[in-house]
């Protein structure tokens, strides 16, 4: 008996030996899911941070767009996915502002996530088709006043829907708004004139502007900013104490293990080296390399502006 329960032990334990033991994470590509069409300012940082993730986490990183929505389709594409860490989300101002522009959402915003990194930050400018008879930002809403403009965006709920809806409300001026499915094209038609204005951000709207299609009248930020010293800030152009700024963070799935989820910070952090900083830099684009508590510090700040916005001026999505 004793034989025979010696002999039964000694299989296990070969078993046990034989069997392979489980994968290191990661084992296979990661998926990036990004909430906007290619061409914008996000695809651009997404995909300068792509190789160096994907260099040290060894695997490689696959940009997903999925552009719609204001970002709603693409985080369910991510909620759609195993909480495994091989899926991850690419978060913008929609991220914060759709929690509240449509409280009907299929998640919660603030307990479905987990914030992996803060990647990079921007001001925005408010930028005008340059055949638009303004030069200024009291030129721009005074001939707003007189004439219904048209305003494009990535999508309601986005950075450039949310921030013209900010000014507008301030200075108490109309304008209709044109959402896109993604940046790129907003911009286009802003270039060609089927709409007059847009809140843009430096880097993707300066080709255009030294092309001299469209004209840079404001930036979104407290202060003007080193690329565009002659340009003022709106908070001196009549509207003190603004200051919106555009960010570019990281999340997973709220119940992604967290060994995994703090593998992933890790290495999003690390990717934000000085060399991707100073190209950046010269886009206009300030690459952070924050980790989880500095966007979760980011997210809850939001949700309490855009809240007091939405509320304030009953937005609802287009």
């Amino acid at each position: 008996m004793v034989r025979q329960l010696l002999l039964s032990l000694c299989c296990v334990a070969s078993l046990l030996a034989a069997r392979p033991a489980a994968a290191e994470y990661p084992d296979r590509p990661i998926r990036l899911i990004l909430p906007f069409t290619p061409g914008g300012v996000v695809d651009v940082v997404a995909r300068h941070i792509q190789t160096r993730v994907s260099e040290l986490m060894g695997q490689q990183v696959v940009i997903d767009n999925r552009g719609g929505g204001g970002g709603v389709v693409a985080t369910q594409a991510l909620l759609a996915a195993p909480a495994d860490g091989y899926t991850a989300l690419v978060v913008t101002p929609n991220h914060t502002a759709n929690a509240v522009l449509a409280p009907n959402l299929p998640y919660d915003t603030a307990r479905d996530f987990a914030s992996v990194s803060l990647v990079a930050e921007m001001p925005g400018v408010l930028a005008v088709n340059a055949r638009l008879p303004v030069r200024t930002v009291a030129e721009f809403l005074d001939h707003a006043r007189r004439n219904r403009l048209s305003y494009s965006s990535a999508g309601s709920g986005t950075f450039p829907h949310l921030t013209m809806e900010l000014l507008l409300a301030r200075s108490g001026v109309q304008m209709i708004h044109v959402p896109y499915r993604g940046a790129a094209q907003a911009m286009t038609d802003l270039v060609a004139g089927v709409v007059d204005a847009k809140m843009d951000v430096y880097a993707t709207s300066i080709p255009h502007a030294r092309a001299g299609t469209i004209r840079i009248i404001a930036v979104t930020s407290p202060t003007r900013i080193p690329q565009l010293p002659e340009v003022p800030a709106l908070a001196e152009a009549g509207f003190p104490g603004y200051d919106v700024g555009f960010f570019i963070g990281v999340v997973v799935r709220a119940n992604t293990p967290e060994t995994i989820r703090a593998r992933m910070e890790q290495a999003f952090v690390a990717a934000v080296n000085d060399e991707m900083r100073r190209d950046l830099e010269t886009r206009g684009i300030r690459a952070v390399g924050g980790g989880s508590a500095e966007l979760d510090a980011l997210i809850r700040r939001e949700l309490v502006q855009w809240g007091d916005l939405v509320r304030t001026n009953n937005l609802r999505p287009d």
